[in-house]
């Protein structure tokens, strides 16, 4: 059969057909549903700064399995997924690349899987304690959706900086205890933190502006031996001169790219099968253990929230699209830079 999918090429973004087959081996065929548009990695991609075009588009996709190949073991017809795959109909990829979505789950907030596991990792990796104040600089939707997690996770009070009042807006609605535009307000953090007598004394404070200025002011307000998660690099400039302040107070300062830690992890078991010396088993299994968070345990952790109501991310959804609007929206919201205007945009297949 046909597929349409997207391509970006050169200062743009086309809908294009190809034919595609059936899975093979290990392989699932999946039908789209709702696939997402995240304009600062996509910029990346049409201005060739992570792979040379032309090239697929887009990564963060819920749909159904429609067909399985030989030794498909964890996925069978008429299961929901989400997945790391292309704006595209149908598309076939490899069961390992994708996470069984919990029944009941609504599949529209299901694919921002890919973000919302980002704020997840941020969130395991500061280490956050029940109780302790948190900063979020950055209102997008992955800071706004770490700010949702801190949240869940106990931290009070939550508070996210950012300079866009309706994406602030968004956060409040989704109840975060207080917001600061910085842009209308340059003192307001340091105002309403004097207010609340949290001078100095913020633990832990999430980074995911980009920007050299956020990330200095980071630095002057962490509180002594607090945690800096840096959750977006600073692009196109020298690092801050943020070293003193790290120094003098005992700061550890932490990075969250995503891909840092294992997507999935499957483990080899010996087994006691009535004879001895045990044998190793020809099976892999998951590893699920939680010392070790994977990507994969997280994405589950963030739809069982969406699933049970701890989480919705539906007031992020700031745009919707059908797929063949989707070169006009990369046109108007990607390139040649990111919109500001956009938070959450949804393509619907």
């Amino acid at each position: 059969m046909k597929t349409i999918y997207s391509e970006a090429q050169p200062g743009k973004v086309v809908l294009k057909e190809k034919e595609i087959g059936h899975p093979g081996p290990g392989e699932v065929l999946v039908k789209a549903m709702y696939s997402t548009l995240s304009p600062g990695t996509e910029c990346g991609l049409l201005h060739e700064a992570i792979v040379p075009l032309p090239t697929c588009i887009g990564y963060s996709m819920a749909g159904e399995i429609i067909e399985v190949g030989e030794g498909v073991t964890e996925f069978k017809v008429g299961d929901h997924v989400v997945s790391t795959i292309e704006h595209a109909q149908y598309i076939i990829t490899s069961e390992l690349n994708c996470t069984l979505c919990p029944e009941g789950v609504d599949m529209k907030q299901a694919a921002f899987w890919n973000l919302a596991h980002t704020g997840m990792y941020c969130l395991r990796q500061s280490g956050l304690q029940m109780g302790e104040p948190a900063i979020i600089m950055g209102e997008g939707f992955v800071g706004a959706v770490t700010a949702q997690l801190a949240k869940i996770a106990g931290a009070c009070p939550v508070i996210l900086t950012g300079h866009h009042e309706e994406k602030l807006a968004a956060s409040r609605e989704m109840g975060i205890d207080y917001t600061v535009n910085t842009k209308t307000d340059p003192e307001g953090l340091e105002k309403l933190l004097a207010e609340l007598g949290l001078e100095n004394k913020v633990p832990v404070i999430f980074e995911a502006t980009g920007n050299r200025e956020a990330l200095m002011q980071a630095a002057r307000l962490i509180a002594e031996r607090g945690r800096i998660i840096m959750i977006s690099q600073v692009h196109g400039e020298a690092m801050p001169p943020i070293d003193n302040d790290i120094m003098q107070k005992g700061v550890s300062f932490i990075g969250t790219y995503v891909n840092s830690r294992p997507y999935k992890l499957k483990r080899a078991d010996l087994l006691i099968t009535g004879t001895w010396p045990p044998v190793m088993g020809t099976q892999l299994n998951p590893y699920k253990n939680k010392d070790m968070w994977t990507a994969d345990e997280d994405i589950k952790v963030y739809l069982n929230y969406v699933k049970y109501g701890r989480l919705n991310i539906t007031p992020l959804i700031s745009h919707t699209f059908d797929y063949k609007e989707i070169p006009e929206a990369y046109d108007k919201y990607v390139f040649p830079h990111p919109s500001k205007e956009i938070t959450g945009g949804l393509i619907c297949w």
